[in-house]
């Protein structure tokens, strides 16, 4: 897990960065305008040059991190700048990639590629917000509530710097702009849906390596002799595992108490130590951050790092305040329980994803069965590993997650696409000539 790979200094972001955008766009423009002129290729660049650099001066400013202070890590946080995360990376790798195969199929069926790297970027774009805003209105807790002004709620929907994007979002997202793309450049759909569907695919399975260093998307505990994997403090599933109770020793379940989690089990450790005993609500959580930072440090200093633990025997309903005791980070495990790889089991199920689709392509017997098949097959695989993970909630008064509604509906849209292209489409091998648009 590597969350964070550096920090951009606050220094170097607005005009600096800027200036080099500028210069880098002027590049490209001019290699554009070597190859086609002021062609629609090279007008239909600005947009994007103005769009980058709209985020360069209002976006990024806004999502710069306050962090842990090297220097004096138990001191005031301090403005680190904008971090640069292991997800984003993978994330940019997932879209090189994903492109890469696209064009390399285009080139060798005589597809023309200009739209297809115009219509990456605008579904790139469109999948982002899609898939930010569908796990803003499924988090909504996390960013809205009683007495958070606007403004704090709209900078924290900005701020994906540390993931929470939804695939179902992406692809609802990128789907609307394809859409209207596909209206304006007369491009033949199905056709071209079937081209990017693999390159989707592979996308997917590299971003998901992406959320296996980001930590999240994790899985349940895993009691068996199947494969596990553990993470350190800091990670989402050791903060769970912590204000659960289980690094401390516990067994417990939710309440409605505002006291915490009742303790129906006590075994040895910290939980013990504490006089924790069975019926207490306790309630226990520190710093993600600080935890992360001295994990990897064997000093005295590491001590000094706390977490704290609130116990309620009882007492508190009556008006006292429930008892709050200090533990010595080193005092706790030094990592997870082990739980199921969910992200390496996602990242493996959609390569397996693309190399189907990439092999389907051939045996198609009418244009729009490669893409139909990949809402079939992505859906039924999400499903069940959902079951595994251990980071949504049910919906709707059931068990399912809300990914798992989302893939029962997206499951019965691909037979759906697939029976009526298969019964009514038709495959076309040509070579594709498109008019300029009007």
């Amino acid at each position: 897990m590597q969350p964070t790979l550096f920090f951009i200094p606050h220094a170097w972001l607005g005009w600096p960065l800027l200036i080099v955008w500028l210069v880098v766009a002027a590049i490209i423009v001019g290699v554009l305008y070597c190859r086609h002129g002021w062609g629609q290729e090279t007008v239909s660049f600005f947009p994007v040059v103005a769009i980058v650099a709209g985020i360069i001066l209002f976006l990024l400013p806004n999502v710069e991190v306050m962090g842990i202070n090297p220097e004096d890590p138990l001191g005031p946080m301090v403005n680190r700048g904008l971090a640069i995360r292991g997800y984003g990376l993978c994330m940019l790798l997932a879209i090189l990639s994903g492109m890469g195969i696209v064009i390399y199929r285009c080139r060798k069926i005589g597809y023309p590629v200009d739209p297809i790297f115009t219509l990456a970027f605008w579904m790139v774009i469109a999948g982002v917000i899609g898939a930010r805003l569908f796990f803003v209105v499924q988090k909504r807790d996390l960013f809205f509530g009683e007495g958070v002004p606007l403004s704090a709620s709209l900078k924290a929907m900005m701020n994906m710097t540390e993931g929470g994007l939804v695939v179902y979002g992406s692809l609802f997202g990128a789907s609307i702009v394809a859409f209207f793309f596909f209206y304006r450049t007369k491009l033949p759909v199905w056709k071209t849906a079937d081209l990017i569907a693999p390159g989707m695919a592979l996308g997917l399975a590299i971003g998901r390596i992406g959320c296996l260093m980001n930590g999240c998307c994790w899985g349940g505990v895993c009691e068996s002799s199947m494969p596990s994997i553990t993470f350190p403090p800091g990670a989402a599933a050791y903060m769970q595992h912590l204000s659960n109770g289980s690094l401390l020793g516990l067994t417990t379940e939710p309440t409605d108490s505002p006291y915490g989690r009742a303790v129906v089990a006590v075994t040895d450790g910290v939980g013990a130590e504490l006089v924790i005993n069975v019926g207490d609500r306790i309630a226990a959580g520190g710093n993600p951050d600080l935890l992360r930072f001295f994990s990897g440090r064997d000093d005295n200093l590491k001590d000094r790092a706390m977490i704290e633990v609130g116990i309620d025997s009882g007492e508190a309903g009556d008006g006292a305040s429930p008892r709050v005791e200090s533990v010595p980070f080193s005092a706790l495990p030094p990592r997870s329980l082990p739980v199921h790889p969910t992200q390496i089991y996602s990242s493996l199920n959609a390569l397996f994803l693309c190399v189907l689709l990439w092999c389907f392509w051939h045996y198609r017997k009418s244009d729009g069965e490669v893409f139909a098949l990949m809402l079939i097959l992505y859906p039924i695989g999400r499903f069940f590993i959902e079951i595994i993970r251990n980071d949504e909630s049910g919906q709707f008064g059931t068990e399912f997650t809300i990914s798992q509604w989302v893939s029962v509906v997206t499951i019965a849209i691909g037979f759906a696409m697939f029976a009526y292209r298969r019964g009514f489409g038709s495959r076309n091998d040509e070579s594709v000539s498109l008019e300029p648009p009007e």
